[in-house]
């Protein structure tokens, strides 16, 4: 069903007030008579970095004339300032017409600050959104709205779009109490210094890991626990701070309902100290047996490891006990069961580094060999 450029706007504006924090003004608002008589609506976003103009011109109007002033008036008031030191104003004008009248889509070569032409054919829905000034709003919203028209889905009311409008004031304030952010921002913090490089080099390590059939299970798991780690840790920042709107968009953190919304920040907080619970885990004390012989262990420094061969024949236990690399892991002699009644010895994890555990009976029938890396993966 062909629609207006008024039916387009009102479905649109309805969610991309509140989401995208763009506010309304008149027709008849003094500051923008240079591009008014071009649009039939006027959305504009004028704080952070990124303030923009999201205009919606109709057939008989120029969204070209419209782009250029709005551009100048943008270069013209929205400049840095002492709180906000960069800004990239950006405009987009919607243009909603038959398809013959459609004026050409994309970018505006000669505007003060980047602006767009995004087209709408109101005949059959077709929408050509070429261009990305700064502060765009989702070019997919206005999609969603086209092909919602095209549905003979009624267009919401004006009613509707002013709830939307308050919305915005709703949206503004639904960040976390100042003590929850606070401790948001303290975990955050603690975790970023203790596991953030760790992270970091777990992400970009991951992917090889996983092409190596021969790495153990327990190291790939680590490293991925610590890419998680790191991805949590630049979320968090993202909404403390707010990056890109992201406290506002989000789902939960950005809910007008109080109680919901520290519900989730308290989730998110748990669901960190859980990922660092287990990233500690108990390294340092490990136990390995004879199902481990061949393979790899890992001992945090200045922890211990437990060889325990029991599982041996009994005839067998008189066994020797040594590390290739006393420097990084040793003996304890004085924690060691007596080999010939229990073949357990344990190790103290000196320092960082490799070491291999050797181990075999006296009559040299088993054997057994542990690689050990202590320290950080």
């Amino acid at each position: 069903m062909p629609f207006t450029v008024e039916d387009l706007a009102l479905t649109a504006l309805v969610h991309i007030l509140p989401r995208s924090r763009y506010r309304l003004a008149a027709s008849n608002d003094g500051r923008f008579q240079s591009f008014a008589g071009n649009t039939s609506r006027i959305a504009y976003r004028q704080q952070g970095a990124t303030p923009a103009f999201l205009l919606f011109s109709g057939a008989g109007q120029n969204p070209h004339t419209a782009a250029m002033a709005a551009a100048s008036w943008a270069e013209a008031n929205w400049r840095p300032n002492a709180i906000q030191r960069k800004v990239r104003p950006g405009v987009v004008v919607v243009h909603v017409a038959p398809g013959n009248q459609l004026t050409p889509a994309g970018p505006v070569a000669g505007a003060a600050v980047p602006a767009a032409v995004w087209t709408v054919d109101s005949a059959t829905g077709r929408v050509t959104t070429e261009g990305r000034p700064p502060g765009s709003p989702p070019a997919s919203e206005v999609r969603r709205a086209a092909a919602s028209l095209m549905r003979g889905v009624p267009a919401p009311s004006l009613g509707e779009l002013d709830l939307a409008e308050k919305g915005v004031m709703q949206f503004r304030t639904a960040g976390a109490p100042r003590w929850l952010s606070g401790i948001a921002g303290l975990v955050l913090f603690y975790l970023a210094i203790r596991y953030g490089l760790s992270g970091l080099l777990s992400l970009l390590a991951l992917p090889a890991l996983l092409g190596d059939s021969g790495t153990p299970f327990y190291v790939v798991a680590a490293f991925a626990t610590n890419a998680l780690m790191v991805a949590g840790i630049v979320f968090g920042a993202a909404l403390l701070f707010n990056f890109r709107n992201l406290a506002s968009r989000t789902p939960g953190f950005a809910s007008s309902a109080p109680a919901r919304r520290n519900l989730t920040w308290g989730a998110y907080i748990a669901v960190m100290v859980g990922l660092a619970v287990v990233l500690q885990g108990d390294y340092s004390h490990v136990t390995a047996t004879i199902h481990d012989d061949g393979s790899e262990v890992y001992v945090a420094t200045d922890g211990e490891l437990i060889v325990d061969l029991t599982g041996w024949p009994t005839n067998e236990w008189s066994v020797g006990f040594k590390s290739s690399n006393p420097s990084v892991l040793e003996l304890l002699p004085d924690k060691t069961a007596s080999l010939v009644t229990r073949p357990v010895a344990t190790f103290h994890a000196v320092s960082a580094g490799v070491a291999r555990v050797d181990a075999s009976s006296r009559d040299g029938k088993y054997t057994f060999q542990l690689r050990v890396d202590v320290g950080s993966p």
